[in-house]
């Protein structure tokens, strides 16, 4: 309700905004402070009275930006809301105008860029457009549930790309294998003494778990069980296995560990660095690996170049622990060791089928004609 005050000859009113405050002004009768006043209200109700009209993308970039760089890709998070932060043009508009149409501009912009030189250059993917739209829709959802800035996030609605085709890499060949811990400098049984060596640990351990890199670099000694053969991933660790859409938290979830797994943990414990000092997601040291996934992501590109093995990445291991796993395992028992809980994301991305070899299975015929 309008609040109204004669001064002399004048009325003086005031409406009060919601979130507190309050927006005055006088005039020379009472009736035009109450057509104000009404218009005022009405322009409440339908949301568009609001202190933080003034606010833009920059302001809540800068404000969302510490809740992004705790998350599980926090540094990606991170670098991507410092260039929008500094570079695009959204960043200087108001939040309060921003629609569904302007964000479908950004991503139709967004998706005419390309990033490489020269003949390396390629056009950003629509599956990159759209994690992107999911950073921009995380940060309008913090604008309206926690700062109350706006009432409805812009991105809802949007018409995104269609996702790039999944990655469909060949299992990789006992050649490419071997390429790869030469270039390493590793060797089975031998200490690890070079970070080189340890990444390729890391990556020989993700090949016989599925295990991610953030999950592999966050293991601790308390976590790896020999005598039973099972390492625990933490689902309260940066980087581990998060609850259901529901937002139930598991607690996490117990990888069964080949032989060979067994073998790359015990050379991984024997040369665990000393002096592990908490950081920024390494909150509760000593960790197994040691290291950080920039160090390893870094070293992990550099050792793959050397090795000359084409067309692969880090996570092409988690297809090959899955497509191999499958053999020996039923989906609800892969599902837990793998630590996906959409079956469909199991069939149609982390599993490569070999047609080849299951016809090598089949009979020489299904239906027996009269």
């Amino acid at each position: 309700m309008a609040s109204f005050e004669t001064r002399g000859t004048s009325t003086r009113v005031s409406v009060y905004l919601p979130g507190g405050g309050k927006k005055t002004a006088t005039f020379d009768t009472r009736a035009e402070a109450e057509a104000w006043a009404e218009s005022q209200e009405r322009r409440k109700v339908s949301g568009n009275l609001n202190p933080n009209l003034g606010k833009t993308v920059r302001d809540l970039l800068e404000i969302y930006h510490d809740v992004a760089a705790k998350a599980d890709a926090g540094r990606w998070n991170s670098l991507r809301l410092l260039k929008w932060t500094n570079d695009d043009e959204i960043s200087r508009e108001r939040v309060s105008d921003i629609t569904t149409h302007r964000m479908n501009v950004w991503m139709n912009k967004r998706g005419l860029e390309t990033y490489g030189k020269g003949l390396a250059a390629r056009r950003i993917s629509g599956s990159t457009v759209n994690r992107e739209m999911n950073l921009w829709s995380a940060a309008f959802t913090y604008a309206v549930k926690s700062l109350g800035w706006i009432k409805v996030n812009p991105c809802h609605g949007a018409a995104r790309p269609a996702e790039a085709p999944a990655r469909n890499r060949d299992l990789m060949t006992a050649d490419e294998i071997k390429a790869i811990c030469a270039a390493g400098g590793y060797q089975e049984g031998e200490p690890l003494t070079t970070t080189t060596s340890r990444v390729v640990a890391c990556f020989l351990l993700a090949l016989e778990t599925g295990m991610r890199s953030g999950e592999i670099l966050r293991l601790r000694p308390r976590d790896y069980d020999k005598e039973k053969r099972t390492i625990r991933v933490s689902a309260l660790e940066v980087g581990g296995r998060k609850g259901s859409k529901s937002g139930t938290v598991r607690s996490g979830r117990y990888v069964p560990l080949t032989d060979r797994a067994v073998e790359v943990l015990d050379q991984l414990l024997a040369s665990m660095p000393t002096g592990q000092k908490p950081e920024a997601g390494f909150t509760g040291p000593p960790y197994i690996v040691g290291m950080d996934d920039r160090c390893r992501d870094a070293t992990w590109r550099k050792v793959r170049d050397r090795s000359c093995v084409e067309d692969l990445t880090f996570h092409d291991t988690k297809h090959e622990a899955c497509t191999r796993l499958s053999k020996f395992v039923d989906v609800l028992v892969l599902s837990h060791a793998i630590g996906t809980k959409d079956i469909r994301l199991l069939r149609d991305t982390y599993y490569v089928n070999d047609a080849a070899a299951v016809a090598a299975t089949l009979p020489s015929k299904l239906a027996v004609m009269a």
